[in-house]
């Protein structure tokens, strides 16, 4: 799969999801990194890792892992847990629009859960990575 087609999939399918943006104040939702300076809380998505699966004509099918989490700025993690049970919501066992691809598979793998601290502010970071199998279509 086109790293580039799952990429608009998934910000296409966490955009469109009304509780998480009202979670957000908006649709802050970004590829890897938030932009410098960017208010938590927000959405971080990523590709982990992808596989192509072979037939004899070519590839049979693409195994993706991404992981998405929400990111979240103070002493609790509780807003942080909030935004990832709505990103699970939208994705988990849904319908995920692949330009190029047949949907056939979006479930999530392990639960994504730590802290960090940047210049004495602590930052949540809650979410999952989810597979994503689709095959050319």
């Amino acid at each position: 799969m086109n790293p580039n087609a799952i990429d608009a999939a998934l910000y296409t399918k966490l955009a469109g999801g009304t509780a998480l943006t009202n979670l957000l104040g908006g649709t802050a939702i970004y590829q890897y990194l938030a932009p410098e300076n960017t208010d938590a809380p927000y959405v971080i998505y990523q590709r982990m890792s992808q596989i192509p699966e072979y037939v004899l004509s070519g590839v049979a099918m693409e195994d993706a892992i991404y992981m998405v989490k929400g990111v979240t700025e103070g002493p609790s993690a509780v807003i942080a847990g909030s935004v990832a049970s709505a990103i699970d919501t939208l994705l988990q066992d849904q319908a995920l629009t692949i330009t190029g691809y047949a949907h056939l598979y979006l479930r999530r793998e392990s639960s994504v859960d730590y802290t960090e601290m940047t210049e004495g502010v602590r930052y949540s970071h809650r979410g999952a990575t989810y597979r994503i199998i689709g095959s050319p279509s």
